[in-house]
């Protein structure tokens, strides 16, 4: 049987590039251990087989060199069994190794699962020096700032003041929305660490949350459009019953009329044809509907809001008259839209009170009602701001009361601006 050095000069090179990558691979399991083993017995065992074949591969090189006669007559097949053994222990190794680095929490392991996450996250200390900040978190302040986090309280201050351009609010909640749609919320909170302060930034990815506020936002600006055409319809339907209804209170005078003047013609032309009484009793009729002014109900100012209230479950309450002021109606009649309005929507109620008052300069008029006071004082928008225009455009004044119950007080001038 040969032995070692008996081998070609290319089968001794090839056995000895075997036993250096089987000892580089045991050395790379030996470091892999130092950093995440902390078993002092796999440590050793890896080092001493690392050892041995650094020391058998000197063993063989030193032969060759003729620096050493110590197995000299050590057989090929033991080399290579050995060479072989050697390998299999070193990738074992290195596999072992490699699968308790992955089933291992280490810090690194931490800071590898914070970066993956789509969530931006970081802590820092009082005066901004940053002790983690994940992937994400320095993404978002690099597009923000152009820069990734190195005084995070600055930043942090910087993103709730609502103070970088893709800042849709500030606040306790500030929000971002970028140009490709990405909008993340933030949210700051401060814990304790080693009896030191520590601050904790969040940045959550609301995209697809802001997205579906965008579109409702925009669905309940057409349903507001299409509820405000709806009520202008409501109106033109009420003005066209009326109109019909004055159409048709005109055909029945027209005909009236007409009866009374063929059989007055005919009375005239043969007395004795004619009922005498009946043709009294019409032309007294006539004359009667000509000489009465009094409107029908339908045709009284604000007929159309009091009704519209009555549909909506609303009873009101009227003290003194409404000012009749061809100027006045429109603006009162808004007064009264808006107040019950409020009514069903804030206050809960189901009655609304209108007390108008005559006075030197005008009219006084004080809405109020049975339901429940305001929790704040009123914010003037919406109705309420286009019932302060109206107002002071005609030379009105408006106030609101909202303690110790809602009250809407308008004061309107006897003769409007528009008539000056």
């Amino acid at each position: 049987m040969d032995n070692f050095l008996s081998l070609s000069e290319d089968a001794k090179g090839g056995l000895l590039l075997w036993l250096l990558f089987a000892g580089f691979t045991l050395f790379l399991a030996l470091i892999i251990h130092i950093f995440t083993d902390r078993s002092l017995r796999r440590l050793l065992i890896c080092a001493a087989e690392t050892l041995f074949t650094f020391t058998f591969y000197q063993i063989l090189i030193d032969q060759i060199r003729a620096f050493t006669s110590l197995f000299i007559g050590i057989p090929a097949v033991t080399v290579v069994l050995i060479a072989a053994l050697l390998t299999a222990v070193a990738v074992a190794e290195l596999i072992g190794c490699l699968r308790k680095r992955n089933s291992r929490l280490t810090m690194m392991s931490v800071k590898e699962s914070m970066d993956s996450l789509p969530t931006g996250i970081c802590f820092y200390w009082d005066g901004g020096l940053t002790k983690l900040v994940n992937l994400t978190m320095d993404s978002i302040a690099n597009q923000l700032t152009g820069e990734n986090i190195s005084d995070a309280e600055h930043f942090c201050k910087t993103v709730f003041g609502g103070e970088t351009p893709y800042s849709v609010k500030g606040g306790e909640m500030p929000v971002i929305c970028f140009a490709d749609g990405t909008a993340y919320s933030f949210a700051h909170r401060e814990e304790m660490l080693d009896g030191k302060p520590i601050h904790e930034l969040i940045a959550y990815n609301i995209t697809e949350e802001f997205r579906l506020t965008a579109e409702l936002r925009e669905k309940q600006k057409q349903a507001r459009y299409i509820n405000a055409r709806l009520k202008a319809l409501n109106s033109t339907i009420q003005y066209l019953i009326m109109d019909k209804e004055t159409l048709r209170i005109k055909i029945n005078i027209h005909d009236s009329f007409g009866k009374t003047l063929l059989m007055t013609k005919r009375y005239l032309s043969a007395p004795e044809s004619v009922d005498r009484a009946e043709m009294l009793s019409l032309w007294r009729m006539n004359i009667a509907m000509l000489k009465n002014e009094q409107g029908e109900r339908w045709q009284q100012p604000y007929f159309i809001s009091l009704h519209h209230a009555e549909g909506l479950g609303v009873k009101i309450k009227i003290t003194g008259t409404l000012p009749e002021n061809a100027a006045l109606v429109p603006v009162v009649d808004s007064a009264i839209t808006v107040h019950v309005t409020n009514v069903l929507r804030h206050a809960e109620g189901d009655t609304a009170y209108i007390s108008a008052r005559k006075t030197a300069e005008g009219y006084a008029l004080r809405f109020t009602n049975n339901g429940r006071a305001p929790a704040k004082p009123v914010q003037e928008t919406g109705g309420l701001a286009n019932l302060r225009r109206r107002t002071e455009g005609i030379g009105g004044a408006m106030k609101i009361r909202s303690a110790p119950q809602f009250e809407l007080l308008l004061w309107l001038p006897e003769t409007p601006k528009e008539e000056l």
